[in-house]
């Protein structure tokens, strides 16, 4: 029998839920159910983490997700396996998945230092002036369907433009989502919480986080 993996600091006191193999109906992992405390550590630690990422030239976080993209890379079967076993999906798809994260994180390398700003000259006397500033904190609500690619092109468009990220996966294939973020091991930046609405709408209604990114129905919206 395949371990369970087991995501909670101490089950016995902690509000868990279980993750299950759609397929067999088999415990897979366990995960915290959520909380408003544990919502707040992360969203804190983001924003600690955001005014020196923010100071970091754009061309090194470029540079530093190409390096997370390849760690990706080496990982992508391994990742594809755990995505299948709780999400459901043939290999193949989840594999589909993984790789197509993995160009979204390599194409927002590339284009995020592009975008840097420019001087519109008005006058003799005026000047129009344009310039790209990170947002600060944002939010990631990534749903179940297609979770490792829908995580990485968020996780990058954010991360190279000078924002850092808590990243709440859906609960129902939050797995992949931790290991996802222990490959990409981007540090203080990129932020992980578990749970169900019980993360979620601390985690949206939070006031120290500045945009909220979230995919999904409206219902759930």
């Amino acid at each position: 029998m395949t371990p369970v993996l087991d995501l909670t600091t101490n089950p016995r006191t902690t509000a868990c839920l279980d993750v299950l193999d759609p397929a067999t109906g088999e415990l897979v992992g366990r995960i915290p159910a959520g909380s408003p405390e544990a919502v707040d550590a992360a969203v804190r630690a983001a924003r600690a983490a955001q005014r020196d990422w923010a100071r970091t030239a754009p061309g090194e976080r470029g540079a530093a997700l190409k390096a997370a993209a390849r760690r990706l890379r080496a990982g992508a079967e391994e990742l594809a396996e755990l995505a299948t076993r709780e999400g459901g999906k043939p290999l193949a798809d989840s594999l589909g998945g993984v790789e197509a994260g993995i160009g979204a994180i390599e194409q927002y390398a590339e284009l995020g230092p592009l975008h840097r700003g420019r001087s519109l000259q008005g006058g003799w006397d005026a000047a129009d002036l344009m310039v790209h500033e990170p947002r600060g904190v944002v939010a990631l609500l990534v749903p179940w369907n297609d979770p490792i690619a829908i995580a990485c092109g968020q996780i990058a468009a954010a991360l190279v433009t000078g924002n850092t990220v808590v990243y709440k996966p859906s609960e129902k294939t939050p797995l992949s989502a931790a290991r996802l973020v222990e490959i990409l091991d981007l540090g203080e930046v990129l932020q992980l919480v578990h749970g169900d609405a019980r993360a979620g709408r601390p985690l949206a209604a939070h006031p120290r986080v500045d945009l909220v990114i979230h995919t999904g129905s409206v219902q759930t919206g």
